[in-house]
């Protein structure tokens, strides 16, 4: 059930990004248009594209971790054996618990704080706290993520099936 639960929001979050990269698109186009076609650029349209890339990243991470997605090495793992490759994994996963973890934590923090002191870009005066959310918001995730796959890789290094 959690894993279903969890593959519903990392599809339901993945969506979103992807959804807000459509959007940036067409916004940065109408920018462009506006400003070289017109000569009337969009106000505040730098900062606005700028808040929307941290929840267009880390709102997908841990879809992308689900189907191991992410760029990696494995041209000396590949020639481990099955269990032993499982071992391996299970370390590599282990550590990016433990940097998103930190990564969670501060980012917390920092979008709390954010919320706290009513921050706002400095020339658009737009809010931020909401973009700075989407990176504890999408750590998170990616750390539940990240937790069940070393389950999992401990299981196949022990010698048990993958489930």
């Amino acid at each position: 059930m959690l894993l279903r639960i969890l593959g519903r929001l990392e599809t339901a979050l993945n969506l979103l990004a992807s959804t807000i990269l459509f959007g940036l698109m067409f916004y940065v186009t109408a920018e462009v248009v506006m400003r070289y076609l017109f000569n009337r650029p969009l106000p505040g349209h730098l900062e606005l594209t700028q808040l929307f890339i941290a929840p267009a990243v880390f709102l997908a991470l841990s879809y992308v971790q689900e189907y191991r997605g992410h760029v990696g090495m494995d041209l000396l793992v590949e020639r481990l054996s099955r269990r032993r490759r499982a071992a391996v994994d299970a370390f590599v996963l282990l550590v990016a618990l433990a940097t998103f973890v930190v990564i969670t934590w501060f980012s917390w923090t920092s979008a709390w704080m954010s919320w706290e002191m009513g921050d706002v870009t400095p020339t658009a005066y737009l809010s931020t706290w909401w973009s700075k959310m989407a990176v504890p918001v999408g750590s998170a995730l990616l750390c539940v993520r990240l937790a069940l796959q070393i389950v999992e890789s401990v299981r196949v290094a022990l010698g048990g099936d993958r489930r």
